[in-house]
């Protein structure tokens, strides 16, 4: 692609008259305004694999008008705004070399192993923080065609409020085995709404008609969505530990870095004073 665009820079330079080789740098001007070049080598990887020779000569082409709009209208803004910007541009070079040394050190220095302990006893500590703001479950589904001979042993299994794991593996194979659509992930929770985009549900199937079931049998058309619910928790109550512990421990991690970050202020503030390298008047 570096190759087609290359070549279709050349056939755009051939077109202008203007174009000419810059010694210093050894590449072709392509553009130029107020004293500023546009090089091939800025341009490159502008146009993705796959595009058409038309498409991108017209994407060059269009960058190539953007690129010189914007350098007429930075020249017109230099020429008519007399406001002076080191201040500004001073304190965003400061804000960028701080954020930079602060990464460095917190890569340097971050202990990213999280227990179980600190896990736990974050959320045992925060639990007004984890009530669910939408239903969650734990589910498995089976999508069967009506006149699928299996779909009275999948029923069977999965209408069972004692699902073992051997009826698991049952209703795992048999579905596999017949190329049924399934999801088997048993083990982690869901949104609500999530379980319910992957069934066509009709009607609320809300906290209300959720509580207590185990056993949904949903018909769509020429088949039957099977699912088996082994745990709900509806909006408001409180979230299992489980499903917040990422959250948790992004939440410990952060603490760590901010822990980090103030250390390190506080060090090199000490240092300072010490050498006598700062005062306050």
């Amino acid at each position: 692609m570096r190759f087609t665009v290359t070549i279709l820079l050349l056939a755009i330079c051939l077109s202008i008259s203007s174009c000419r080789q810059d010694k210093g740098r050894g590449e072709v001007v392509i553009a130029s305004a107020y004293g500023q070049n546009l090089y091939p080598s800025d341009i490159e990887g502008l146009v993705g694999e796959g595009v058409s020779p038309q498409d991108s000569a017209a994407i060059v082409e269009n960058y190539i008008n953007q690129w010189l709009q914007q350098q007429v209208v930075i020249n017109e803004a230099q020429q008519n705004v007399t406001k002076d910007f080191a201040a500004e541009l001073q304190n965003y070079k400061n804000s960028l070399l701080i954020y930079e040394y602060e990464q460095m050190v917190v890569n340097q220095k971050l202990d990213t192993n999280v227990t179980e302990t600190e896990i736990k006893k974050y959320y045992d500590s925060h639990q007004d923080h984890f009530l669910l703001t939408t239903s969650i479950v734990k589910a498995i589904y089976v999508k069967v065609p009506k006149d699928a001979p299996a779909l009275k042993d999948l029923s069977k299994w999965m209408v069972k409020g004692n699902f073992t794991d051997d009826d698991f593996d049952n209703v795992q194979k048999m579905a596999l085995s017949n190329g049924y659509e399934c999801a088997f992930d048993a083990d982690h929770w869901m949104p609500l709404y999530r379980f319910q985009s992957l069934l066509p549900i009709q009607g609320d199937y809300g906290d209300v008609n959720l509580r207590g079931k185990r056993f949904l049998k949903v018909p769509a058309e020429d088949f039957v969505y099977l699912a088996h619910i082994f745990d709900y928790r509806p909006t408001g109550e409180l979230s299992p530990m489980d499903y917040e512990r990422e959250n948790i421990k992004a939440v410990i991690l952060n603490s760590r870095k901010i822990d980090i970050i103030r250390q390190m202020q506080s060090e090199l503030l000490k240092k300072a004073e010490s050498r006598g390298e700062i005062n306050k008047k």
